[in-house]
Parts: C-alpha cells; sequence; structure tokens
C-alpha cells in the first residue's frame, strides 16, 4: 500500500472519529438543556426545540423556537449552559 493510500485511510478514520465524538457532545448537549432548563415549560415546545447538527467539522447547537433568545435575555438557561457544558468538555 502506498504512503498517500495510508494517509488517505488515516484521514478518513480521523474525519469519523471527530465526527462522532461531535455527534457525542451534541446529544449530552441536548440532553443537557432538556434536563437542566431552568424556566417554567408550560407547553413543552421551549424545551422540544432543543437540537444539534454536525456538519463537515464543526458542531451547532440551537434551539428553533422563535422565542429562545428572549428567555435566554430574561436570565434563563435554555441553552447557554449546554454549551458551556461542550466548551468545558472540550478544554479537558
Amino acid at each position: 500500500m502506498g504512503i498517500e493510500k495510508e494517509l488517505r485511510l488515516a484521514l478518513a478514520e480521523c474525519r469519523q472519529e471527530v465526527r462522532q465524538e461531535l455527534t457525542r457532545l451534541g446529544e449530552k448537549a441536548v440532553s443537557y438543556a432538556k434536563l437542566n432548563g431552568n424556566y417554567k415549560n408550560r407547553t413543552g415546545h421551549l424545551r422540544s426545540s432543543n437540537h444539534y447538527r454536525v456538519t463537515d467539522n464543526s458542531l451547532i447547537v440551537e434551539n428553533t423556537a422563535n422565542y429562545a433568545s428572549d428567555v435566554e435575555t430574561r436570565g434563563y438557561d435554555v441553552l447557554s449552559g449546554a454549551k458551556l457544558q461542550i466548551i468545558n468538555e472540550l478544554s479537558k
């Protein structure tokens, strides 16, 4: 096997590992946000609107409820705590 082919295979394996880790972090963040959101969940919509997606080499964690940022600005934790959890875990 040539060195170029070995390098391509190693790079593909690294990308897969990064994707798996980002997926794990995304699932952990959404779970954290659902369990630790300190707001009154009247309809369930806000809590169920926490999502993540993995792109080529990044993780996007978001709440798709159009009023989520308003709730956050009032001092409630909708998603900010989950994002801090990700940052803390990545800095280990």
